[in-house]
């Protein structure tokens, strides 16, 4: 089982250059495999969207804490470390330009020695979307369109691409990613739809938020829209989070969950607190 890490975003920590520099050779030090980013490009002081990972539909995270850009800190991460892939969990698509996009992990991925790993999702939050000029209601399907525009300039020598949002002609966009088939595209969601853009689209899937029930129901999902896409569903590596005890880790691995992820909620030795925690309670 692979274990990553995303960092404590509560506090001031993750933007102070010094604890990310204890953070990532913690996290090397502790054997992790992967370090994890979020992305809120604005946070509203008020909103009303619902966010779907509490009941309070309230994020945690009231926009005084600090949420840096996550290819930049990512960027910065790579150039601390050597093992460890770095990946966004969850970046939001629709709110980028897919052409610079691809210019910025893939100059990631090189520098790094192909460990840029795209975590996607559409996004929640409406006035967030609007805040950078995108129409929430087309999130889906902007989404779809920009992972072809990326696979495209990852993968052509001289790239076109003619689609309702993005077109290019007879561009080369270098440098390209080192890893073979471009930067694995990971998707995130709770939703039948992020299920099945996973299954058609998607080198991974992430499922936010689940128990082992609606996981299994995803993945299923999942598998129905992959092989429907002619693609071999066993190919899509799952992630999760990082479960609290052992039944529900082995339920999760059983139904071929390949990672978890860990949330390092303190500042101090946060990385050791949160492995040794994970553990204490789970072995794999």
């Amino acid at each position: 089982m692979k274990l990553g890490i995303l960092p404590p975003y509560h506090g001031s920590a993750v933007g102070d250059p010094a604890f990310v520099r204890s953070f990532c050779a913690a996290a090397e030090a502790e054997g992790l495999e992967s370090i994890w980013t979020v992305e809120h490009v604005v946070v509203p002081a008020d909103y009303s969207s619902r966010y779907p990972y509490a009941e309070t539909g309230r994020m945690p995270l009231d926009g005084n804490d600090p949420i840096p850009d996550p290819l930049e800190w990512l960027a910065f991460a790579a150039g601390l470390t050597t093992s460890v892939k770095l990946g966004t969990a969850i970046l939001i698509l629709p709110e980028h330009n897919p052409v610079h996009l691809a210019k910025r992990l893939a100059t990631i991925d090189a520098l790094s020695g192909g460990r840029m790993i795209l975590g996607i999702g559409v996004g929640w939050m409406k006035e967030e979307s609007e805040a950078v000029g995108v129409p929430f209601a087309e999130r889906g399907a902007r989404t779809d369109e920009y992972v072809a525009a990326l696979r495209t300039l990852w993968r052509d020598d001289v790239a076109t691409f003619e689609g309702r949002w993005v077109q290019f002609t007879g561009v080369r966009s270098r440098p390209q990613p080192v890893q073979a088939h471009g930067v694995p595209i990971m998707v995130g969601g709770h939703s039948p739809a992020s299920a099945r853009r996973a299954g058609a689209l998607g080198d991974g899937f992430y499922p936010l938020g689940v128990d082992a029930a609606e996981l299994e129901r995803l993945l299923g999902i999942m598998t129905d829209a992959a092989q429907a896409a002619g693609r071999d569903p066993s190919l899509i590596e799952i992630t999760t989070g990082a479960p609290s005890d052992q039944e529900t880790a082995e339920r999760f691995a059983s139904l071929g969950v390949a990672r978890f992820i860990l949330s390092a909620r303190d500042t101090a030795d946060g990385v050791e607190r949160a492995v040794g925690r994970f553990r204490e309670k789970v072995k794999l």
